[in-house]
């Protein structure tokens, strides 16, 4: 498998973009209501608050999936 750098930075990205994502479906209108922003707030600051050894385990979990789609494709 090519090695891959997953940055905290892009951990974190990922992970917001499927919760914007997310919010995003549901939106009852066309625009973001005060409370959709409130939900993005918080999922930001969630995947923020993330720590180090969390990060790391995501990173890992990542690598792990990629290196099992990569097996079984051989």
């Amino acid at each position: 498998m090519t090695e891959i750098n997953f940055s905290d930075d892009l951990i974190k990205e990922f992970i917001y973009s499927v919760y914007r994502k997310e919010v995003l479906l549901n939106l009852e209108g066309v625009v973001l209501t005060e409370a959709d922003r409130k939900k993005l707030h918080e999922k930001r600051d969630f995947v923020n608050s993330l720590s180090e050894d969390e990060l790391n385990d995501i990173r890992t979990w990542i690598v792990n999936r990629l290196k099992l789609l990569e097996n079984q494709h051989q």
